[in-house]
């Protein structure tokens, strides 16, 4: 089979090509390719062609549609083909179908604008509309519709899908061992490079003079430049791919957090924790938007969750190395913590290069899948985006009023502010209640957050398995609001290690089931950006936790009423997702 799309220049037809191309492992043909020197060089300039300069183009391009079709080979043409003597010249002796893509001069016009250094351009535009015979009794669709939208349409139109047999529970677990590990590592190291102001806090505080107000803020203002460039980042991930984009961060961010080892001043460690959070903004919603392309709905909270085990695990292993290098203090004339920022930069920008050649931005240019589970995955994908579409009642435009994703915001504000409060003043906390030395407490930090990892991981799991998010969430907002109360009158230190513990693992355990069931609740032309905005809200309280537990800590002299706040906010958390109602409504 041949699939024909038609249409003047700017219509969309290389974008859909591909599109359609990719999901059904077909080959793709560009018409554009076939021109000659001379005819390229006219478009370019403007000079509209001759009746004569069409036919040479045009017997290469069936010349190479015969002898696919002899291989046996299916193909996507996307050519202009703006005359019926053209579309029936291509069309001889194949078996070919025609997609027209249609649109106003206009809307067209405005398009190729905006495109710099289009093939063609706006100046054979008006000529093109001109010469166009518009095929009739064909598949007609609009240029206006997203390439998802209309990729879809023509897949179901000619009922078109994969003749290949694949195991979706095998395919899964190919996806999860190859993206998994290396997302995983990537979070790490960006959860490491965000929290190991909180062991510098044992050092840092005393030698530069800051209060513990001042601390906090500090170690919250990264949380300001990380709202600020949220959104704007993931709408740069859709533009530039995440490939591209993942791994510019990364390198930009490693070279911020290294220079944290020249704070001087209570301005400078504002100023640096501000454009941390800035180079970070657009990884973490980034990554979830990513997996969002490559999961399904139904294994997405396991999935969710094994990636985010990261941050505990990062706990894990930062807490006994941060402590460990603190202990380098004044070696070659630096202190202990500029060493441990110095050092656990160099992950990050080492990583940042490996993602450029590791990660494909999506499964159709995944060379590690092959074509039939290309195929069998994408149809997967789409057949879960197609209904989102049809049921769409907000306007575009309005995407951010939909009072569900500010219900979401809000879930994931309380979520952060407790597990952001506890890891930032962990250390400290603990220091207070044992007095142990700085690598001693970083071995005992690791208890609440291997807690976490393992209950995480086990609770989105069996989210998935049951296919309920409301509860798992709920329940484990719940269970962490009890553990802050008791931890906040606990009278030694194995009830506030333990306590640390179940209150880490409630809120991180929140995070699988939470964003299945945000991702799920968007179409895929707002997931995007409505991910990065309930991100952006929702890390506001992973700034608003720490700097309100060191105020509390300043003005009462002891954690309970830090802990005690961030319990209320915890519980509202449950509270209000138990409000959702309980279908996985895509509503934007």
């Amino acid at each position: 089979m041949i699939l024909l799309l038609v249409g003047v220049t700017g219509s969309g037809k290389t974008t859909v090509g591909k599109l359609l191309a990719e999901r059904l492992a077909w080959v793709f043909l560009e018409a554009d390719e076939f021109h000659s020197p001379e005819n390229i060089a006219k478009m370019h300039n403007g000079i509209p062609l001759t009746d004569a300069d069409p036919l040479p183009w045009l017997n290469a391009i069936h010349a190479r549609l015969v002898a696919l079709h002899a291989e046996g080979k299916d193909i996507v043409l996307a050519c202009s083909a703006l005359k019926q003597s053209y579309r029936q010249r291509l069309a001889k002796n194949l078996p070919v179908e025609v997609v027209y893509l249609k649109g106003s001069p206009v809307f067209i016009g405005q398009r190729l604008r905006q495109r710099r250094g289009h093939f063609a351009g706006t100046s054979i535009l008006a000529g093109q509309f001109a010469d166009l015979e518009e095929p009739r009794d064909v598949l007609t669709l609009s240029v206006e519709l997203p390439s998802e939208e209309t990729a879809r349409k023509i897949l179901k139109h000619f009922s078109l899908a994969s003749e290949n047999s694949i195991d979706a529970s095998s395919l899964l677990q190919k996806l999860r061992w190859r993206l998994l590990p290396f997302l995983f590592l990537l979070y790490v190291v960006a959860y490491l490079d965000r929290i190991n102001v909180g062991f510098a806090a044992l050092q840092m505080k005393a030698q530069l003079g800051f209060s513990d107000s001042v601390y906090g803020l500090g170690a919250g203002i990264f949380f300001l430049g990380y709202f600020l460039f949220q959104v704007p980042a993931n709408l740069a991930l859709e533009r530039v791919g995440a490939r591209r984009w993942i791994s510019a961060l990364m390198i930009c961010w490693g070279i911020v957090s290294g220079c944290m080892f020249s704070v001087h001043s209570a301005a400078s460690f504002y100023s640096l924790r501000f454009l941390l959070g800035a180079a970070e903004a657009g990884f973490f919603p980034g990554v979830i938007f990513y997996l969002r392309s490559w999961f399904p709905a139904s294994a997405r909270a396991g999935v969710v969750a094994l990636f985010m085990t990261a941050g505990p695990v990062s706990g894990v292993i930062g807490g006994p190395i941060s402590g460990w290098l603190l202990d380098w203090n004044h070696l070659g004339g630096l202190a202990g913590w500029q060493w441990m920022f110095l050092l656990e930069a160099i992950p990050a920008i080492l990583l940042g290069f490996a993602a450029w050649f590791f990660l494909a931005d999506n499964p159709g240019r995944a060379p590690w899948l092959s074509p039939a589970e290309k195929s069998c995955l994408l149809q997967s994908l789409d057949g879960e985006a197609s209904p989102a579409s049809a049921t769409s009642t907000e306007h575009p435009g309005l995407w951010f009023l939909n009072p569900r994703l500010w219900g979401f915001a809000l879930v994931y504000f309380g979520l952060n502010t407790c597990t952001y409060g506890i890891s930032l003043w962990l250390p400290t906390a603990l220091h207070s209640l044992t007095g142990l030395s700085d690598f001693l407490i970083g071995l005992l930090s690791t208890v609440p957050y291997l807690a976490a990892a393992i209950l995480m991981v086990l609770i989105g799991a069996h989210s998935d398995r049951t296919g309920e998010r409301r509860r798992h969430i709920a329940l484990s907002a719940f269970a962490g609001g009890i553990a802050l109360v008791v931890s906040g009158f606990s009278p030694g230190i194995a009830i506030s290690v333990f306590c640390f513990a179940i209150a880490l693992s409630a809120s991180s355990s929140m995070a699988g089931p939470f964003w299945a069931m945000a991702s799920g609740s968007f179409t895929a032309a707002a997931a995007a950006r409505s991910i990065a905005l309930i991100n952006a809200i929702g890390n506001l309280g992973s700034g608003f936790g720490p700097y309100w537990i060191g105020h509390l800590l300043d003005a009462t002299g002891s954690f309970r009423a830090g802990l005690l706040s961030v319990a209320a906010m915890l519980t509202l958390a449950g509270l209000i997702v138990l409000l959702f109602d309980r279908g996985p409504r895509r509503s934007i």
